[in-house]
């Protein structure tokens, strides 16, 4: 039975579908699929270096809790039973009980109740809800201020009308506002209007004017995009609370929420404080914060003995460390002392009199000599601080505000700080494939800096460089096969040839095409030049191969029919090296592409693909870096498949 033409030609259809794409497919699929865990492999310790590094934590400020709800007009003091809330509540709620440095917990027993920078001797309980007077408070527990200027904008915008009270509570129609504001995880570069913020859901604040959603960005999750690129190195930032400070200097703060009425400041406001936590016996001089670690060189930190503020001044001594001194004068009579960083105890290490101390032994020379007026934060990552006087039983050492790493900005795991990185060293396969549309089309086909305008460029120049390479490679194999004095003189420098590095040949040979006119900055020849050196060695040696791969038997024919030179390469060597030419002229094709991109991007050529590489390079778009990537291995294929077609006409009988 005879099997239509139709079948058969379907069947040879799916036969090289079979032998020819679907491998592949295959190959690419796996490909894909082996990035996902590889770009984990490499992303995830730089991740957790991230999520280590304090610098890039997000710091907060903690404070005295003021009143979360400022008290009816005239009412004063507040009797037993009285129930009251404090800004952050919930936060203090949320840590109670949780054990926290210095071995203890975080209860009533850890906090206290101010006003006016003053203890207040009251005792209270805690429960979910608040706090729980159990004996009256006096006086009043809160004290009006002045009313902020404003509205200065639409609504958002206020001012103090002294700059020196920013910082202090203010209530909007009776309720606190908490402030807070974080900072984008880019920097802005003046170019991208794409900024990631670790929290946040309020109006970004760009170089001090409040932009709100809507009407100046778009946000989705995490990200907003600007409708404008903020300027070079301005600061961006986004609101997590009722408002953020805009100007210290100029006293004007922003509200997540316009509002027509101006809120107004209070003073001496009942607060609720965090005491330090240590036994206080007269005897033991070191405490711990509550919150950790610490920021080290902290402007905001004010801790408070009873109604006193301890300072942490750096002395220094008034002679200088020599070697062979040991008696040091201090400004002051009492204080923590340091010797290179290390605390030194009073009557072991030295001895004072006054506002001098004596050493046992003189300190090194140059060492760093220091005296704490009342303290020192002796461990940042504890929170511990060693007080240079021991509290009396009954004193009360609290925390006015001090400012501590709080989390990680880029998330509270590895993958969250994974996902959260603005770059990879190896992107997602589906994050490559989201950026070729936009990447491509950035910039219109007559631009320069167009990729496709570019990749046909660096085809030019590697299709001359394999036209020259190509035609010097067989004109020395030529001259090798049938000179072999030649050969033996002249092979052993064109191996020598390929030992010199072309990161080091390109410099010199830019040099000698400037002097001699020609802009290397705009110029397919230091492509070409390259291309041909690196391609021609490959061309050389295959075409040698098969030019001597004839076999014996024919080369005696020939003579017994009296064939010339010519007649003998023309008709017998020259068919016997096709395939070796073309196979060595594909290694070419490769070699003389990555020869084009390097000379494009030591010449600073702004047409050729090699220039765009670099950009995105140094412009940190590994994304960008990798579709430019692809287009290269792409051209690479495709200049290969080239040369095969090149093959298949010209060389006719090597089809199968």
């Amino acid at each position: 039975m005879a099997v239509e033409p139709g079948v058969r030609e379907g069947d040879n259809l799916v036969r090289v579908l079979a032998q020819r794409v679907l491998p592949i497919l295959a190959v690419l699929a796996a490909t894909v699929a082996l990035m996902y865990p590889v770009a984990l492999w490499l992303g995830l310790p730089l991740a957790r270096l991230r999520m280590e590094n304090l610098a890039n934590w997000i710091t907060t400020t903690t404070a005295a809790h003021p009143l979360s709800e400022a008290p009816s007009a005239g009412s004063v003091g507040a009797p037993a039973g009285t129930r009251l809330t404090f800004g952050a509540f919930d936060e203090i709620i949320d840590d109670a009980g949780a054990t926290v440095r210095g071995g203890a917990s975080r209860d009533v027993e850890r906090l206290m109740l101010v006003r006016g920078g003053e203890p207040v001797a009251a005792d209270f309980s805690v429960d979910d809800e608040g706090l729980v007077l159990e004996s009256a408070v006096e006086g009043a527990l809160l004290t009006w201020g002045q009313q902020l200027e404003g509205p200065l904008d639409d609504g958002h915008v206020f001012r103090f009308a002294d700059p020196n009270d920013v910082g202090a509570p203010i209530y909007l129609n009776g309720r606190l506002l908490e402030a807070g504001a974080v900072d984008s995880v880019e920097r802005a570069d003046g170019a991208s209007a794409t900024f990631t913020f670790p929290l946040g859901n309020g109006p970004v604040i760009v170089a001090g004017e409040v932009v709100v959603e809507g009407a100046g960005f778009e946000a989705s999750g995490a990200g907003v995009v600007l409708d404008r690129a903020p300027p070079f190195n301005a600061s961006v930032r986004r609101m997590t609370g009722d408002y953020a400070v805009l100007d210290a200097a100029a006293g004007t703060i922003a509200l997540a929420e316009p509002s027509p009425t101006a809120p107004r400041a209070a003073t001496d406001v009942l607060a609720l404080a965090e005491l330090l936590v240590g036994p206080v016996d007269g005897n033991n001089r070191v405490f711990y914060l509550q919150h950790t670690p610490l920021v080290e060189n902290d402007p905001a930190r004010r801790l408070m003995l009873d109604g006193r503020e301890l300072s942490a001044t750096a002395e220094r001594p008034q002679e200088r460390v020599d070697g062979e001194r040991a008696s040091f004068t201090f400004a002051g009579e009492r204080g923590v002392v340091t010797l290179n960083g290390a605390e030194v105890t009073e009557g072991r290490d030295f001895t004072r009199q006054g506002n001098v101390i004596t050493f046992r032994q003189p300190p090194v020379r140059n060492a760093q000599l220091r005296q704490y007026q009342d303290y020192l934060v002796s461990d940042p990552a504890s929170g511990a601080v060693t007080l240079a006087v021991a509290p009396q039983p009954g004193e009360r050492l609290w925390a006015a505000s001090y400012t501590y790493y709080d989390r990680p900005a880029c998330g509270a795991t590895e993958l969250e700080c994974f996902f959260s990185m603005p770059q990879h060293p190896m992107p997602f396969p589906h994050w490559i494939a989201q950026r070729i549309g936009p990447f491509l089309t950035a910039y219109p086909f007559a631009d320069s800096r167009n990729v496709v305008r570019a990749t046909i460029y660096t085809a030019g120049g590697t299709l001359l460089a394999l036209l020259l390479g190509g035609l010097v490679g067989v004109l020395l194999a030529v001259v090798f096969v049938a000179v072999r004095p030649a050969e033996r003189a002249l092979l052993p420098w064109v191996i020598a040839s390929q030992t010199v590095p072309i990161i080091a040949l390109v410099p010199v040979l830019l040099l000698l095409l400037g002097n001699v006119g020609v802009t290397v900055q705009t110029s397919l020849v230091p492509a070409t030049l390259i291309g041909a050196y690196i391609a021609f060695f490959p061309v050389a040696v295959g075409t040698v191969t098969g030019l001597r791969s004839v076999d014996p038997l024919a080369l005696d024919l020939m003579k017994s029919y009296a064939a010339s030179p010519l007649e003998v390469f023309w008709k017998v060597r020259f068919p016997a090296a096709v395939p070796f030419f073309f196979t060595s002229l594909k290694l070419g094709t490769a070699a003389a592409l990555v020869g084009a991109l390097v000379a494009e991007t030591e010449s600073n050529n702004r047409y050729g693909l090699g220039y765009a590489i670099v950009g995105q390079v140094q412009a940190g778009n590994v994304s960008d870096v990798w579709i430019l990537l692809i287009i290269s291995a792409l051209l690479g294929i495709g200049l290969v498949a080239l040369v095969g077609g090149a093959q298949r006409a010209f060389a006719p009988w090597e089809r199968r």
